[in-house]
């Protein structure tokens, strides 16, 4: 795995493991990124899952795309494609995300799919858990990675954020690669019923020996424009000489039954 694409994939774990609003369209005590049945009419009861009692829930689908862009004083503009799709069942999530080369001038970089399952849980009351099992798959070498994310609810509207993931890098024909650890630490909160705004440390060993790890300051802001619509940007800052300068990123998002 390059460092490029290192970064790209740090990038959307920050901006996927993040990117929500506090919102309960059908008023029915679900949060609606937990909600599987979000159109629940207001005079039913519903489960854990936001769907009616005794009723099977359908899932719920999410769709983001947009660009990733990095700037270095250093080093060529990078813009890469990102599409992201997400479907969700209960308590289960199964996610698909690729990115593909829009602005390179000095190495074409290998189309990418990310696939990934996750299980959603809370042990105590404030506390969200979502553990998962994922692949990366490209023409030059595939991985494989196990990650947990931990979100605690300091009030209705703030929470802090973890995220830790382990990779198990495959080398390729001609380059031996070593597993590393990911991380990401943050602080978010709702500012209005519309925004959510999280600012985090993120971190990613090297995948290369003798070459420096990966340590960023990211800031992600999430725009709900509807109960069905909403955009994400990402800013994020590189701490050191192993990362880029500045990435920028701005992606749309609609969810459906």
């Amino acid at each position: 795995m390059t460092l490029r694409m290192l970064i790209v994939l740090c990038f959307m774990v920050v901006t996927m493991g993040h990117a929500y609003v506090y919102s309960d369209y059908d008023i029915d005590g679900v949060e609606d990124s937990k909600d599987a049945c979000p159109n629940t009419p207001f005079d039913l009861t519903v489960d854990e899952y936001g769907c009616a009692e005794g009723s099977k829930a359908k899932g719920t689908w999410t769709l983001l795309t947009g660009t990733i862009t990095g700037i270095d004083k250093d080093a060529d503009t990078l813009t890469n494609f990102l599409l992201y799709v997400n479907y969700r069942y209960k308590s289960w999530d199964f996610s698909a995300s690729t990115f593909n080369d829009i602005q390179n001038t000095t190495t074409q970089l290998p189309n990418t799919l990310y696939l990934t399952t996750g299980y959603r849980f809370k042990p105590v009351e404030n506390i969200q858990m979502k553990v998962s099992v994922g692949t990366k798959q490209s023409d030059v070498q595939d991985d494989y990675y196990l990650s947990t994310n931990v979100d605690y609810a300091l009030d209705e509207d703030k929470n802090l954020f973890l995220y830790y993931g382990y990779t198990v890098a495959q080398d390729s024909s001609t380059q031996k690669y070593d597993n590393f650890h990911t991380l990401s630490l943050g602080v978010g909160s709702a500012l209005t019923d519309y925004w959510y705004s999280a600012v985090s440390y993120d971190y990613s060993g090297a995948t290369l020996r003798n070459t420096d790890d990966y340590k960023v300051l990211s800031w992600v802001n999430t725009f709900a424009l509807t109960p069905k619509y909403y955009f994400v940007t990402n800013y994020s800052y590189g701490l050191n000489t192993a990362t880029t300068d500045h990435t920028i990123s701005v992606q749309f998002g609609v969810k459906f039954d």
